[in-house]
């Protein structure tokens, strides 16, 4: 019985193999994401849907999937995975996969499923998760197109972002 429970995981950790390979993680230099995918791929979207606007944003496709990530100071602080959409094949990211990118994110550091109050959260984050570290992932769309892992960085950027922006604009109100 032992021998089979250790066949099986075995089988399902090299299953997982290439998932875990395609795997960015948090925290990781822009070289050392090139050095895992090779150069970033020219992608339009970077430019016009940054994954985190006023942030270094780069593409990769790997293995059948496209891995979307935004720098700031050299470092990765949020990432964006997505299958490659196949002809006639189903896109959506399946538990074990998101299981197995949670598992690489993780830095020894378990997920915990996270709810809302927001009753329309759901139609749009599907699954969300924290980690102890502040760090959150979640599925976006009814059809789990995409997976989203971010540190606490990109969520301290944007408040810094949106602080500035409403600063420049309360100064810009004419001396009526």
């Amino acid at each position: 019985m032992k021998q089979q429970y250790l066949a099986l995981v075995i089988l399902g950790t090299l299953a997982l193999t290439p998932i875990y390979d395609a795997c960015a993680r948090l925290d990781e230099t822009l070289a050392q994401c090139e050095q895992r995918y090779g150069k970033p791929q020219e992608s339009p979207s970077d430019k016009a849907m940054p994954l985190l606007s006023g942030a270094l944003n780069v593409s990769y496709q790997y293995q059948g999937w496209h891995i979307r990530i935004a720098f700031l100071d050299d470092k990765a602080v949020m990432i964006s995975y997505s299958k490659i959409a196949q002809a006639g094949g189903d896109s959506s990211i399946k538990d074990d996969e998101a299981k197995a990118i949670l598992d690489s994110e993780g830095n020894g550091n378990e997920w915990k499923k996270s709810w809302t109050l927001n009753p329309f959260a759901p139609l749009v984050y599907p699954k969300r998760w924290l980690k102890t570290n502040g760090s959150i992932a979640y599925l976006v769309g009814m059809n789990k197109i995409m997976l989203v892992v971010e540190s606490p960085k990109a969520e301290e950027f944007r408040k810094a972002q949106a602080t500035a922006k409403e600063e420049q604009r309360k100064a810009s109100i004419p001396k009526f």
